[in-house]
């Protein structure tokens, strides 16, 4: 009992230092993949600090100006970053309470638009992230199918770049206790309370500011608003009916039954001329080969017995007399309803009476004698002599 508990110990520990390990390896990357981040973040920054200089640099230069570029866009789309390397890295372990939702007013910590205000335009809970409308915007690289659009170069786009969760607070407005009048206050603790989870698994829960009964309410849905944009297609278009059948052609094109039905599949019910020709030609090759082929003596015996086989099956045929025949000794011998089981002799002279041995076509045996049907006699045993 010592040994299994021991082993038992040791197995716990062994398995607690693994997971230790892995959480560790998970730490350092997350750590790393942050401090890239980062360090991209700041060469971003610093590129456009330089940008601003020299732009600065010419406004004052006038005439004198060094050429950089063809123009201010064309000279900050140089080295811009794309958007994958400005994009955060995923978290180990999401959020159990996602506070901030789309719609939200928050304000940054950090960035170049610290201490604003703005509102939630999209979350990410794979980064624990939110991108806030109109703030924490940068350059970044236009793809390259987006180059040529709009009537001429788009080398550069402004975007909202994503803010991490713990660089934003909510702000909620609270009556000040001096005046009584409402005035925005941030956040610094939400407070979660009535959590539950309905049938599919979704969580929704009531935010309260910390220490407070103040609730915090979640942002209104509201239904998203589509323009109109000279690209779109317009409903007369979209309702207006091309097609018409008629039976000169079929409804569906010869393309349209191969995608919905394989070319060359068993269950088609036509085919190709082509096609039809290309299996034929196939079929006459193998009866030429089967004829071209060399036959042993052996596999004309085997041939010669198969069909002598086929022949005696095609020449044994059952009369209706016989199964007539066969279907009475069957009812009579196999019936479950009957008490006793008659014996076979007397079965055999109740045939021979009724049709004749003749009438079946056969022979039938004579019957046995009545002492051989019935059992011997059990053997007398003689006294021995005393």
């Amino acid at each position: 009992m010592q040994k299994v508990l021991r082993r038992t110990a040791l197995a716990k520990a062994q398995v607690a230092r693994r997971y230790a390990r892995e959480a560790q390896i998970r730490i350092k990357r997350k750590q790393i993949e942050q401090r890239q981040y980062e360090a991209s973040l700041r060469a971003h920054r610093g590129y456009m600090e330089t940008i601003r200089a020299e732009l600065e640099d010419d406004i004052k230069r006038g005439p004198l100006a060094a050429i950089r570029g063809v123009n201010a866009k064309d000279r900050i789309a140089r080295d811009l970053p794309d958007a994958e390397s400005l994009r955060l890295p995923e978290v180990v372990e999401k959020r159990a309470f996602f506070n901030i939702v789309a719609g939200d007013r928050v304000v940054l910590l950090a960035g170049k638009d610290r201490n604003k205000v703005g509102v939630v335009r999209d979350v990410d809970h794979k980064t624990d992230s939110v991108k806030v409308r109109g703030l924490n915007v940068y350059p970044i690289r236009t793809p390259a199918y987006f180059e040529g659009l709009e009537g001429g170069e788009n080398p550069g786009i402004d975007q909202e770049i994503s803010i991490p969760y713990v660089d934003v607070r909510l702000v909620h407005p609270v009556p000040d206790p001096k005046t009584g009048a409402l005035r925005d206050a941030i956040v610094k603790k939400v407070r979660v309370e009535n959590v539950r989870k309905d049938a599919w698994g979704k969580k929704t829960w009531q935010r309260y500011i910390a220490f407070t009964n103040t609730v915090i309410p979640w942002p209104p849905k509201t239904e998203p608003e589509y323009a109109d944009e000279a690209c779109d297609t317009r409903r007369m278009d979209v309702e207006e009916r091309t097609y018409l059948p008629t039976l000169l052609k079929p409804p569906f094109p010869g393309p349209v039954i191969d995608e919905l039905r394989g070319k060359y599949s068993k269950f088609r019910d036509r085919h190709d001329r082509e096609y039809i020709e290309q299996k034929m030609k196939e079929d006459e090759d193998l009866k030429a080969r089967m004829k071209a082929k060399v036959i042993t003596p052996l596999m004309e015996i085997n041939r010669k017995i198969r069909q002598e086989k086929i022949e005696r099956g095609k020449r044994q045929k059952l009369t209706p007399e016989i199964l007539e025949q066969i279907g009475r000794a069957m009812a009579q011998s196999g019936s479950p309803f009957l008490k006793a089981r008659t014996k076979r002799s007397r079965i055999l002279d109740e045939i021979s009476k009724q049709e004749g041995p003749k009438s079946l076509g056969m022979r039938m045996p004579p019957p046995l004698p009545s002492s051989a049907t019935e059992a011997p006699p059990p053997p007398v045993m003689e006294t021995p002599p005393s």
